[in-house]
């Protein structure tokens, strides 16, 4: 009677234990959810840098040493990145002017592709089938490219004051024709005629430098947990272990170990995985002619997104495409490159992702990750429902978590005959 009373007890006690640290958690992820990405990065980081770090401790490098080089190489490795993201980020007018050379283009290519002179004429045997439903389509993505009233006018300035050349200003014109822009509001005409723009400028900047501030006290924290995770001797797991109940302690370590080993080589293989595939895409963009600075900036959105299945190559051939209808004259290094930089990116990119199937997924990933294909795509459309680019990035390895501990919990449970 007094086990059963004493069983009883201790059911209740862990139960009451685990629901008061799920509210707790809970609670913690929707206060702090400002700081939950950092610390992903931050741990993740620990992950892949473990076998490094084992490295140089085998060279008989001190733990502490080891763990700053690492801090400075993963900063001096985002700095030298920071530098060439931010030479290639274009001004407030030259994004202007971007959108008007984007714009400009893809109505140009549109009405060949269509047969037709201009969006009023008739045009091919495409443009009598779905010509309609095309034309509804791209009036969208006019209407997503036009500016609104507060760019008319800064863009009007920079016009006013010589700093248009006459190419943006012929795109411009002709863009004109196909998209109605919004009318300038006499409040607006007023605040430029009163000299008052340059303040809603500055007040416009001054919000971005707030917004800077507070990103870079946020992932501040980063590096803390990307040191003290690496520091860590297993007093985190110690803890974890210490609060569970003897019968549940080898099933418990277990799941621990795997999980520990699952995701270090997932997270580990998807970095390497990813890296080739940008180094690919940068080279190939060197080859057919583009600037290195525009193959620098794709190489690193094809390789980042590679690492969301079946959705990155998408977004690295998109980014591919739209620098590719932008930019006029390439100048191949090998003769028998196309001259065509839309069929040079998708060269680039299909080579890419035919040497990251055949080669780099079977040596470097290997079989890290086995999942059926409607789970993956069921898992990267709900990390994009919850948490947009991130969450797409980081749905694979929660749900390769999941699936360690689940089927962990279910072997080792059977095991020892905590079920049947």
């Amino acid at each position: 009677m007094k086990n059963s009373e004493r069983l009883n007890r201790s059911r209740i006690f862990y139960f009451s234990l685990l629901t008061f640290f799920i509210i707790v958690f809970g609670y913690l992820l929707v206060v702090l959810q400002d700081l939950l990405l950092p610390v992903l990065m931050g741990t993740l980081a620990a992950y892949i840098s473990l076998p490094a770090i084992n490295y140089l401790r085998r060279n008989r490098i001190p733990k502490a040493l080891a763990i700053l080089i690492l801090l400075g190489a993963f900063s001096f490795l985002i700095f030298v990145l920071g530098q060439k993201i931010v030479s290639v980020i274009p001004s407030e007018k030259e994004a202007l002017e971007l959108r008007i050379q984007l714009q400009y283009k893809l109505n140009e290519n549109f009405l060949a592709f269509l047969g037709k002179e201009d969006f009023a004429n008739e045009g091919n045997i495409i443009d009598d089938i779905v010509g309609d439903e095309l034309d509804q389509m791209f009036e969208s993505v006019n209407s997503f490219l036009a500016f609104d009233k507060s760019e008319v006018i800064e863009f009007q300035n920079y016009i006013d004051s010589s700093l248009v050349s006459e190419r943006i200003m012929f795109f411009y014109s002709d863009n004109l024709k196909h998209t109605i822009l919004p009318a300038h509001d006499i409040e607006e005409e007023n605040l430029v005629e009163n000299g008052l723009l340059p303040l809603v400028s500055k007040i416009k900047s001054t919000s971005r430098i707030a917004i800077f501030l507070n990103a870079i006290s946020t992932w501040i924290i980063l590096p803390f947990v990307f040191i003290f995770i690496l520091i860590d001797e297993g007093e985190i797991k110690n803890f974890f272990l210490s609060i569970v109940p003897n019968r549940y302690f080898e099933m418990t370590f277990a799941t621990f170990t795997n999980v520990d080993q699952a995701i270090g080589n997932y997270l580990r293989g998807t970095l390497l995985q990813s890296s080739l595939v940008g180094l690919t895409i940068f080279l190939g963009l060197l080859f057919i002619g583009f600037n290195i600075q525009a193959a620098i900036l794709i190489g690193i959105v094809a390789g980042i997104s590679n690492a969301i299945p079946f959705l990155g190559p998408v977004i690295g051939l998109g980014t591919g495409i739209l620098y590719a209808m932008i930019v006029e004259g390439i100048d191949p290094m090998l003769p028998f490159m196309p001259d065509n930089p839309l069929i040079g990116v998708l060269m680039v990119v299909l080579t890419a992702q035919f040497l990251d199937n055949a080669i780099f997924q079977p040596l470097v990933l290997g079989k890290a990750v086995n999942l059926h294909p409607l789970v993956v795509v069921i898992g990267v459309t709900g990390g994009s429902i919850v948490g947009g680019f991130w969450g797409m990035l980081l749905a694979i390895p929660t749900i390769v978590i999941l699936k360690v501990v689940i089927s962990t919990l279910y072997r080792q449970a059977k095991e020892y005959y905590i079920i049947y």
